[in-house]
């Protein structure tokens, strides 16, 4: 095969691709969102098994974050979701929401049924294996111990909206819902409530689903878990560990991140939350810490690395218990148009279950001291298609290396007449 200038470029240009595609997959080579294994083979991993869950699934249920909502929302997702036909619904489930006042969860329901139907719903965290709770008490008789229990709230309320979507398309047989969402953003968990039990392995950080999981509720739905969505570009791991979809563990700079938070909290609320008084920056507020805790190496030194996995422990867990506001105006997504609105608002029939919304509401706490407000980390593009391999990426376009091919002769020719046209450009004219 005769190489020449051309197809050197053409080569080389399809080297920078699958150098750009390496950079952009595999930015950091860290181990930390996806529990040691290479980011490569866990974007392909969770391509495969989301694309079987939204295949299968006549409805999908993405979970996100009540805490940080537009956080934890995969806009890529929603997309694949509604190109993969007009059958298939979409709805979105706001979990975690006792962690977050009750003016706040009402105001991203408000802001989240412009786009899709929304629920609000508090997934079981109970360590049994079996008989797990759901709270289906009246608001009179709900105590300050239900609150803080570990029973689910509102479980009720999704079962009644999946089986209203069954009656208005006049399902004979049974449904498949599938669960989507970042990772340690309850999916399992919720599936658990529903089913009562422990049919998916949980956990309190994130990756522990790693295949589709398959779990028939009743005669009329099954339900389809999958691994926490990937994130598409390269971000550091603060901005991983701001979204609750990071190992603690494999962080190789705990301090870092705190930063970030600390940044974002209100210091008063801080020292408060801490017990500790004014700091200038984050390894004095980890040092007055680390000093309350005990956290002291040889010579009395304070560890503040100890310190700052504490406080990223409490960020994840929940006892910083932080809050983001929705946005002032609507910006509605250019994939949801108001056809889409209705369409699925008609589906799931969300008026009928409002009387059992406002019970669940009626649980959750008012806005008090003990919560933070902070501003939201935003949306993140996420992997929704199969990333390319190297022989992909460099097998590209080698179908018309032929057409760009110039015979040696040819090239000789213009080699020639370029040095004519540059020797006659020389030339002085007297």
């Amino acid at each position: 095969k005769k190489r020449n200038l051309d197809t050197l470029v053409q080569e080389a240009l399809k080297k920078q691709r699958v150098f750009e595609n390496k950079k952009t997959t595999q930015p950091n080579d860290t181990p930390s969102q996806n529990g040691g294994k290479p980011l490569e083979n866990s974007m392909k991993l969770f391509y495969k098994e989301f694309r079987k869950v939204v295949d299968k699934a006549d409805v999908i249920l993405e979970v996100l974050d009540a805490r940080d909502p537009l956080g934890s929302r995969c806009h890529e997702v929603e997309q694949s979701v509604l190109s993969s036909g007009t059958n298939k619904k979409l709805a979105l489930l706001l979990n975690k929401i006792d962690l977050v006042p009750r003016e706040n969860v009402e105001a991203w329901l408000k802001y989240l049924r412009n786009e899709f139907p929304t629920l609000p719903i508090k997934a079981s965290t109970q360590s049994q294996m079996d008989n797990l709770s759901q709270s289906k008490l009246d608001i009179s008789s709900i105590s300050d111990e239900l609150y803080r229990s570990s029973h689910c709230l509102g479980a009720a309320k999704l079962m009644n909206l999946l089986r209203n979507y069954c009656r208005s398309e006049g399902f004979k047989m049974a449904i498949n819902v599938g669960v989507v969402g970042f990772p340690n953003t309850g999916k399992s968990s919720i599936i658990n409530s529903l089913k009562r039990c422990k049919s998916c392995n949980v956990g309190a950080t994130p990756g522990v689903t790693r295949m589709m999981q398959e779990v028939q509720l009743d005669k009329h739905i099954k339900l389809l878990d999958s691994p926490g969505v990937v994130m598409a570009q390269g971000k550091s791991d603060v901005a991983q560990i701001l979204r609750n979809v990071v190992k603690i563990d494999t962080l190789p700079d705990s301090i870092e991140a705190v930063d970030a938070i600390v940044n974002r909290c209100n210091k008063e609320q801080l020292m408060l939350h801490y017990n500790i008084v004014d700091y200038q920056d984050v390894r004095e507020f980890l040092a007055l810490l680390a000093i309350r805790l005990g956290k002291l190496n040889k010579g009395g030194i304070p560890n503040v690395n100890k310190a700052a996995r504490i406080v990223l422990q409490d960020w994840v867990s929940g006892k910083i218990t932080y809050y983001t506001h929705p946005p002032e105006q609507s910006d509605v997504p250019a994939y949801v148009s108001a056809e889409i609105v209705t369409t699925m608002s008609k589906a799931f029939d969300i008026e009928s279950i409002k009387p059992q919304e406002i019970q669940v509401l009626d649980t959750l706490k008012k806005k008090s001291c003990k919560h933070f407000l902070v501003d939201s980390v935003g949306p993140i593009p996420t992997l929704t298609q199969e990333p390319l391999s190297e022989d992909e990426l460099m097998s590209d376009d080698d179908g018309n290396d032929e057409n760009i091919m110039i015979d040696n002769d040819e090239v000789e020719a213009m080699d020639e007449e370029a040095d004519g046209k540059i020797e006659l450009s020389n030339t002085t004219i007297i």
